[in-house]
């Protein structure tokens, strides 16, 4: 059993900032993630080695990008193997805790009524998770699904060839709705029935909507939760949180991180436009703290 795993329902435990600050630093933009990976990994260990500095427990590779379609798109066919190593490489020199491969949609369409297209989809995932499971990763994270036919094939073809822990964060509205109509609970009994064992959301929704999910999914099932906390944008000049900009600040995570661990959730992060001070404020607010059992 991964040692992570060990943790579950126990420890409150923080993930890493994705490196959208540093390529925005650097003058690149989200989509230049495979590029820099590939091309440009001093830059992923600049990261992890300011990650390191405030004690991450959990370390998440950039490897959003390593199914073969996002690495076609970006003009890197046939590098998911190459992806996997730099990536596990220049984390692990680090000696996290945990150490966590991320995994996003593969960005093609999906048809759910269509044999071919589920099985396209899933062939995606699962040759990505080959190249990945190469390499000792704690667990395997899929990250940032809108279309719940898109997880289910990301799930099924994970488990094909993979019985590590698997993560999976999704994307419903603020309503908590998916584009078939379906509801975050709704979605939240699909990711447990297709094996993942952590299940959450991103969402750069308002606080009170963020708690609202993190009750609906305590009432959907029993596993560990993760919310990941989209920052839209970073501004000092803002003093109080808005709806149009709910996170302005680092401190502005803190009473959002007692909510949610008051509803049951133990993994946090902080990911769009927050630094490394977003996950610091976190790590400040509930690191060391026992994962809470809320009242039903």
């Amino acid at each position: 059993m991964p040692d992570i795993q060990m943790r579950f329902n126990k420890d409150m435990l923080v993930l890493s900032t994705p490196l959208d600050y540093q390529l925005a630093s650097q003058g690149f933009s989200p989509s230049d993630r495979e590029y820099v990976v590939l091309c440009e990994p001093e830059l992923i260990e600049e990261a992890f080695k300011l990650e390191k500095s405030i004690d991450v427990p959990c370390f998440v590779t950039p490897t959003e990008g390593i199914t073969e379609a996002r690495l076609a798109h970006a003009r890197f066919e046939g590098r998911s193997a190459e992806m996997a190593r730099i990536a596990y490489e220049s984390a692990a020199q680090f000696s996290p805790q945990h150490l966590i491969a991320a995994i996003g949609p593969t960005g093609l369409p999906l048809d759910p009524t269509s044999a071919v297209s589920l099985k396209q989809s899933k062939k995606q995932y699962h040759d990505a998770v080959l190249a990945l499971a190469e390499y000792p990763f704690d667990a395997l994270y899929f990250t940032g699904f809108k279309n719940l036919a898109d997880a289910q094939c990301a799930l099924m073809g994970a488990r094909a060839v993979y019985d590590g822990p698997l993560f999976i964060s999704l994307c419903p509205d603020v309503e908590g709705l998916f584009h078939d109509g379906r509801t975050l609970p709704e979605g939240v009994a699909l990711c447990s029935e297709y094996g993942a064992d952590v299940i959450g959301v991103v969402s750069d929704a308002p606080a009170r909507v963020l708690v609202g999910f993190a009750k609906e999914m305590a009432a959907a099932t029993e596993k560990p939760l993760l919310v990941d906390i989209a920052v839209r944008r970073k501004d000092k000049r803002q003093f109080e949180p808005t709806d149009e900009n709910p996170y302005p600040t680092a401190d502005t995570l803190v009473e959002l991180a007692l909510r949610l661990r008051a509803q049951g959730v133990e993994f946090l992060r902080a990911s769009g436009a927050a630094t490394p001070a977003y996950t610091g404020a976190l790590l400040a607010t509930v690191g060391g703290s026992d994962v809470v059992v809320p009242q039903q």
